[in-house]
């Protein structure tokens, strides 16, 4: 049936569907068999109420009409024009190395107040309490590069910060040049829990503990001198009031609590605000000291900011040493039926590796004891990473040829070890043990750094990048139906990008490649590339130099779909930045301490690193040149 649309002023419409076709017609209908959707008023005088949808254009002419296609063109392309000016002064920044710093200080006394072995031996000795790790939220890590996808961050964007005392904080990205946090004790009087038993000097049945505040330093001195701020900005008046909107908005703390008991250093931490629940707005997996212990804390929901966060449960009885990875990762639907699974995966320095069931409060999915397939003897690892397309490739669905989500591995003696999730599972499945399985082979294994330095084999970092070159080829040769057979053949093959950092300082470049086994249809096969020192790799290069001075502690790359440039830290206490292309490094940042250990990136624009002790370091790309010429002075 027609579907007629009308209105006082344009022409009249018809719009008809035909069942069974895509095309749409749309066709002028005469007005004088047009029924002018309308109402009768309820007063009794039976008038027509008539609903104009189009009210707010002006089609009496066709003047207007062109002049305001004409002014929406226009701010669509001065829309498109700021973008892409942005777009360019961002590559332009991180190119030449323009950036400006800001960021924060946490209080370098301990979070704990309750007596502890560890603690009272802190307190006796002075020592101060430095940050160890710092982590961005998952979401960052899969942003689209597009400016649409940056911008789309949420405006509060955090970043999570561990310490050598066991505290982790989640602190709101601010614009201030430094923000102090200093710890205030304050007393917290509540119902006594135990409340038949009421002692003498509890008669009301209350009870009262002791409690740390962390606060901006500043906000506390305007706490502390309430009646003189007041008097000064009413003395003021407006431009007092100008002032106080001019100030830069301080950093922020969203989220505190004590990770562990025992005062031990968090070494490892994922901050996942991907997974949401109807009482949750993530989780947060820590691991901290040698204990190889995991603990899952769960974030309260917007509505119940002053609530605290929650411990779910602790992951243990697998790992027996310290963690060196942890990652959370999306394994897809088996079927249209089923959902996509939140797992969390964690590798230990004993060669032990594990997925987590985090839809099922961490629930054990399997732990493997990785093992040296030439001498049968225990590997240690010293690294970790996962390749999940399924969390990051929008295009991406369950099946045979698509199951190309992976573990790699990085060992003590300089090898990379690579399994299929997937395969691991379903091994997992058919086996009686509760807790760990044979190792099976693996997918993958190869020498990746060796003793040609003279400083050590171990890899220490290492890093999945996202798409290889393969994928892009792929598709467009499986666009053309005339070559069906090859279309087939080269969707079975994938490739991803691996970098790896050596405990010689080294950085190199790898390309994964994943194909069907023609042996078994259900296996993946995983080879490396390049394979010989004398190879190349396309458009892309192996090996980057200058080396570091020391061991690599960590890569990062700003997005999964941006493998253009990286991102390396070093025990060296440098910080560099490299084109994937040419193998250069574009610009280098110094003065970090040996601590420096883990990067963060919040979207194109922030980098967060820390190194310095007790202080947090925000690097901005997203300011104008001239701004960066004049250069900066960290006066903290």
């Amino acid at each position: 049936m027609p579907l007629h649309i009308a209105s006082r002023s344009l022409t009249l419409i018809t719009a008809v569907y035909v069942k069974g076709r895509s095309n749409a017609f749309i066709t002028p209908c005469p007005q004088s068999n047009v029924n002018i959707l309308g109402s009768s008023r309820n007063d009794g005088e039976g008038d027509p109420l008539f609903f104009d949808d189009f009210g707010d254009f002006d089609g009496s002419s066709s003047s207007n009409s062109n002049r305001n296609l004409s002014s929406l063109q226009s701010r669509m392309g001065q829309v498109k024009g700021a973008e892409a000016a942005y777009d360019a002064k961002l590559a332009r920044n991180w190119r030449r190395g323009n950036w400006s710093v800001r960021g924060f200080a946490l209080d370098k006394s301990s979070y704990t107040t309750s007596p502890s072995p560890t603690s009272a031996t802190r307190d006796a000795t002075d020592e101060p309490v430095h940050v160890s790790v710092v982590a961005a939220p998952t979401s960052s890590s899969f942003t689209d590069i597009s400016l649409p996808q940056d911008k789309a961050l949420p405006s509060d964007r955090t970043v999570a910060v561990g310490r050598t005392d066991g505290s982790v904080f989640i602190v709101k990205m601010g614009e201030q040049y430094l923000t102090n946090f200093v710890s205030v004790t304050k007393l917290v009087v509540e119902q006594d829990e135990n409340e038949g038993q009421l002692k003498e000097d509890n008669e009301a049945g209350m009870a009262v503990r002791v409690e740390n505040e962390w606060m901006d330093s500043d906000g506390l001195k305007n706490r502390l001198h309430d009646e003189q701020n007041e008097i000064r900005e009413s003395s003021m008046g407006a431009e007092g009031d100008d002032q106080m909107t001019q100030k830069k908005a301080p950093f922020e703390i969203s989220y505190q609590f004590l990770a562990s008991e025992r005062g031990e250093p968090i070494n490892s931490l994922v901050f996942d605000d991907v997974i949401q629940g109807n009482d949750s707005r993530g989780i947060i997996c820590t691991a901290a000291g040698d204990s190889g212990e995991i603990c899952m804390w769960t974030l309260p929901s917007s509505d119940e900011q002053n609530d605290e966060i929650m411990q779910a449960t602790l992951l243990g009885g697998v790992h027996s040493d310290r963690i060196v990875s942890l990652e959370t990762m999306v394994l897809p639907s088996k079927n249209e039926d089923t959902k996509e699974q939140n797992v969390l995966f964690s590798a230990s320095r004993d060669g032990l590796f594990a997925l987590w069931d985090l839809d099922r409060n961490g629930e054990l999915i399997f732990s493997y004891q990785c093992t040296d397939v030439e001498n049968d003897s225990t590997v240690s690892l010293t690294c970790a990473d996962i390749s999940n397309p399924t969390s990051w490739d929008d295009g991406y669905n369950y099946s045979s040829e698509n199951n190309n989500d992976a573990i790699l591995l990085g060992t003590s003696n300089g090898y990379v070890i690579g399994y299929l999730v997937q395969e691991l599972i379903s091994l997992a499945a058919k086996s009686d043990s509760d807790v760990e399985s044979e190792c099976p082979v693996p997918n993958l294994r190869f020498r990746a750094h060796g003793t040609d330095s003279g400083k050590g084999d171990a890899i220490t970092a290492i890093k999945c990048g996202g798409d290889g070159t393969i994928p892009t080829s792929a598709r467009l040769r499986g666009a053309d139906d005339s070559q069906a057979s090859s279309a087939s053949n080269s969707r079975s093959i994938s490739s991803s990008i691996l970098l790896t950092g050596g405990e010689d300082g080294s950085v190199k470049q790898w390309e994964i490649l994943s194909q069907k086994s023609s042996s078994s249809p259900s296996s993946i096969r995983m080879e490396h590339w390049p394979r010989l020192s004398t190879q190349r790799m396309k458009r892309r290069s192996h090996l980057f130099t200058p080396r570091h001075e020391g061991p690599v502690s960590s890569i990062a790359q700003q997005s999964k779909h941006d493998s253009s440039k990286f991102i390396t830290c070093s025990q060296d206490g440098s910080v560099c930045v490299w084109s994937a292309s040419s193998g250069k490094e574009l610009f280098r940042m110094d003065g970090f301490s040996s601590s420096l250990s883990s990067l963060a990136c919040l979207g194109r624009e922030l980098l967060v690193t820390d190194g310095m002790e007790g202080y947090v370091c925000v690097h901005d790309f997203g300011i104008e040149e001239d701004a960066a010429s004049n250069g900066y002075d960290l006066d903290w």
